[in-house]
């Protein structure tokens, strides 16, 4: 099913510079076991490309995820506190509220401009929007 709010893609650390990639695709990805955990990382982060029985019993999105831009800061945070971080940050920057409280509701057309203003004047970051 289409998520109801939004949801990101991916949490991706940098060095002030250039973001980084791939840092130790070799490490081992822990499946993350059936409980509250997985229940709000799914509810947050939904793996979209499977059925959501396969997503969360391989859980490929979340490892591909991981292995790409997790390693990338395993000496601040280990895989469950990635995780944790990405759910901090939905939770903290909920956008489909902070939309809501510039007037801007799902359904109706508006400038992009506009829909980054709203987005930044909470994150104070301009937001990388792709219209699809």
């Amino acid at each position: 099913p289409v998520p109801d709010n939004f949801t990101i893609h991916g949490l991706w650390p940098d060095n002030k510079s250039i973001r980084l990639n791939n840092c130790d695709p070799n490490l081992n990805y822990r499946i993350i076991p059936e409980g509250e955990k997985r229940f709000n990382l799914d509810k947050r982060w939904p793996q979209l490309e499977n059925t959501k029985q396969f997503s969360l019993a391989k859980q490929p999105f979340w490892e591909k995820e991981y292995k790409r831009h997790g390693t990338c800061c395993k000496n601040l945070y280990n895989q469950a506190t990635y995780f944790d971080l990405a759910m901090n940050l939905i939770d903290k920057f909920d956008i489909l509220t902070i939309l809501r409280h510039e007037g801007i509701i799902p359904g109706t057309y508006y400038v992009i401009k506009n829909v980054e203003d709203a987005i930044k004047k909470v994150t104070h970051q301009l937001p990388k929007l792709n219209c699809v």
